[in-house]
């Protein structure tokens, strides 16, 4: 056990009335797992857990006039609310049988030997202090650094640079990654989330263990790949870890070492992949699209007689690859739909003028158009430095996007200040398609000059043009 009396835990009021009460029947509690790791790194903490050496018998009976949700104590666990709190509960368990049964032990070390990494088989009470036989203090030691120093200097962001280690607990001689594969890609969320650094011990082990993750319940997967594709340093992480996710998606395989034979391709396809996703916003959708993109160049790679590749076809040939894997990882049909849409018109021509993002914006919604210049800044970024030109004019586009969009500038017939029954009703046209016609000239005015874009001045220049065109 270590003491660490200068860490401030603040504890709710309604986490201590439940560890006191259970102190009172004789039972020793303790707080565990991320709410410590949270507490120490001076988090806000939403989620408490409380592991007890009380069965979970005693722990219905002592917490009878509390409200108590059982729907998961034959998991060994209960939720009791305490002053609107709820807290889950459970007996300390060293693991389950092959049917899910929790086996239940008297020894808080069981318990906590069995969660996978240091830093979350702390516990803590405040009579004993904090309770960690593998090192987790340690780990986290840099962290509780950031927080204190950020309370003594909350303006100094110099502060916050240091890391914890994520390191892998053996119970009895098991590597997590062998008993719980989910938690290769747990190790790699915490790195990717820019808090973390992985033990050069834990990284062999992740590698050692890694035909492992494809084991990883689908229920689990995308959740858990999420996090590590969504993180500051997903990059570095897809790059480092390759033999990871090669595993997860064999369709990465062929990108390896791929020569592009591009002259603005500074990496190969696989390096350059993994890279644009970083270069990507983390908008979970992008970066799956970034993340997918390429996959189809091996198959639709050629060459010219000057030995320059070229890929016809391939963002079509990608979206099948990222349309099996999506599917084989649990994804909803509109999350694909929505990645698709991103790789399939990766190439897509997007004029930088403003007349010429207007028209685009009549095809595409703006979410989604600033989506695909996202997309394009990612891509090029990825391929060499000497695509900043370029890339910063699709941030450009994307700011000129917005500023459309809030000056609620006219790029749809819809914005129109007028419409086909304001024509008919005034004998400016006397059908639908006259209408229409008056209309496209009409929104060829205001797309360049947003103020005629009134209906006093649309009816006056429609009243002229339909005397041109139809004699009115």
């Amino acid at each position: 056990m270590i003491l660490l009396p200068n860490i401030d835990i603040d504890i709710p009021n309604q986490v201590s009335e439940l560890l006191n009460r259970l102190d009172a029947y004789s039972y020793r509690a303790c707080i565990v797992g991320r709410c410590v790791r949270e507490l120490v790194g001076g988090q806000s903490v939403v989620d408490f857990d409380v592991i007890t050496n009380a069965s979970m018998e005693r722990i219905c009976a002592i917490f009878d006039n509390y409200s108590v949700n059982v729907d998961n104590i034959k998991k060994g666990e209960v939720i009791i609310t305490v002053l609107g709190l709820p807290i889950l509960v459970s007996p300390y368990r060293k693991g389950w049988s092959g049917d899910g049964i929790p086996v239940y032990t008297d020894d808080i070390t069981e318990d906590l030997k069995r969660r996978d990494f240091s830093f979350n088989a702390i516990a803590y009470n405040p009579r004993e202090g904090f309770i960690d036989p593998f090192g987790g203090m340690e780990s986290l030691q840099p962290i509780i650094s950031n927080a204190q120093e950020y309370q003594d200097y909350p303006d100094n962001s110099d502060n916050m640079e240091k890391q914890g280690v994520v390191k892998a607990i053996d119970a009895d001689g098991v590597s997590p990654f062998e008993r719980n594969p989910v938690s290769i890609l747990q190790a790699l969320g915490y790195y990717s989330s820019g808090e973390y650094i992985i033990s050069s011990e834990t990284k062999d082990a992740i590698l050692r263990h890694k035909e492992n993750a494809k084991n990883i319940p689908q229920s689990e997967l995308r959740t858990e790949l999420s996090w590590v594709i969504r993180g500051k340093r997903a990059s570095a992480v897809l790059e480092e870890y390759a033999d990871v996710f090669t595993v997860l998606a064999p369709e990465f395989a062929p990108l390896s070492g791929f020569d592009l034979k591009r002259p603005e391709h500074s990496y190969d396809a696989l390096t350059h992949t993994f890279k644009s996703v970083g270069y990507a916003s983390p908008v979970l959708t992008l970066r799956y699209a970034m993340l997918f993109h390429a996959l189809g160049k091996p198959d639709c790679f050629s060459q010219d007689k000057g030995g320059k590749g070229h890929y016809y076809g391939h963002a079509e040939r990608s979206w099948i690859y990222a349309r099996r894997i999506m599917s084989r990882m649990g994804f909803s049909e509109d999350e694909t739909d929505d990645v698709g849409f991103l790789i399939k018109n990766q190439n897509i021509e997007i004029a930088p003028d403003r007349r010429s993002l207007k028209l685009k914006l009549r095809e595409i919604p703006p979410e989604r158009l600033k989506l695909l210049l996202q997309f394009r800044y990612a891509d090029l970024k990825a391929q060499s430095p000497d695509f900043e030109g370029a890339a910063m004019n699709c941030k450009r586009q994307v700011d000129a996007i917005n500023e459309i969009v809030a000056m609620k500038e006219c790029y749809t017939l819809q914005q129109l200040a007028v419409n086909r029954y304001d024509l008919m009703q005034k004998g400016f046209a006397a059908n639908d398609e006259q209408a229409a016609a008056i209309l496209e000239r009409l929104f060829d005015v205001v797309i360049d000059a947003p103020a005629f874009n009134t209906r006093a001045r649309l009816m006056g220049i429609a009243e002229k043009l339909a005397q041109t065109a139809f004699g009115k």
